[in-house]
């Protein structure tokens, strides 16, 4: 018998019955992704899958201003406080701003996470001016999300996760390519604080099933790229996985929420 998920997600209805938080959201074009990207945009595409909360960023963060980028984050949460979570973005090319950045984006109490693009700032996860932020985040007990695509910075989160047990790590696109992504299973299964995000961008057929079965359901984030992406083919891939309700619900938010409350003891 099929679940109340599948069923749901193969007649376009809204998913019900699960906390479901999507940790991986983009604010502003950065994609092909054509329906628009403003906090009122994504917020419709949450209310058409069932989604209750999303944790965002400002394309602007990576790609132009991060601070001009997280105070356009710090708006949308404000705004919609009961829907939004925010990412603190920062640009290691700017060494000398980070942690003003971090007390004034951490000021404000939606601002829940630190992310990272090494790609975009052309930086490995390694780099030197990143370690304020792992620091940071060590130090409150706060989680750091980062575009994780290439073998060295797996390593690096690897490495990370040793040095600064107190703080979360997650792997956003849990390495992109399959081989990477094999990789970043080994990582996340080996560190009690590393997770994988499910923002793929090359999505195979039994992804979620091999997911759980080589690190189980409770190291694997519901993470959907939007609106780069399109959230509804991550929706759909857990909805309808063969894999039990306890541990979709554990993918959809739970595990999360067990991040989430972890910062705040």
């Amino acid at each position: 018998m099929k679940s109340s998920f599948y069923e749901s997600a193969l007649a376009g209805m809204p998913l019900k019955d699960a906390l479901i938080i999507d940790e991986h959201c983009h604010m502003g074009p950065c994609g092909a992704y054509v329906r628009g990207a403003s906090a009122e945009d994504i917020i419709a595409d949450m209310d058409n899958l069932g989604i209750d909360r999303a944790i965002v960023s400002h394309s602007m963060s990576i790609l132009s201003d991060y601070r001009r980028g997280n105070s356009a984050t710090i708006a949308a949460i404000e705004q919609y406080p009961d829907r939004f979570y925010g990412y603190c973005t920062l640009n290691p090319l700017y060494p000398d701003e980070t942690m003003e950045e971090l007390e004034r984006c951490f000021t404000f109490p939606g601002m829940k996470g630190i992310k990272l693009h090494p790609y975009c700032h052309e930086r490995p996860l390694s780099y030197t001016h990143y370690r304020p932020a792992y620091e940071y985040a060590a130090e409150n007990r706060i989680f750091v999300m980062s575009h994780t695509y290439t073998a060295e910075d797996i390593d690096a989160t690897d490495r990370l996760a040793r040095e600064f047990p107190e703080a979360v790590f997650i792997m956003a696109h849990m390495g992109g390519e399959k081989q990477n992504v094999e990789r970043a299973l080994e990582v996340a299964g080996r560190h009690e604080n590393v997770y994988g995000d499910l923002a793929v961008s090359q999505s195979m057929e039994g992804v979620i099933e091999w997911y759980v079965r080589e690190i189980g359901s409770k190291k694997v984030l519901f993470g959907t790229d939007g609106a780069c992406m399109s959230p509804v083919a991550t929706l759909a891939l857990v909805a309808m996985a063969e894999i039990s309700d306890d541990e979709k619900r554990d993918i959809f938010g739970m595990n999360m929420q067990r991040i989430l409350d972890r910062a705040e003891r």
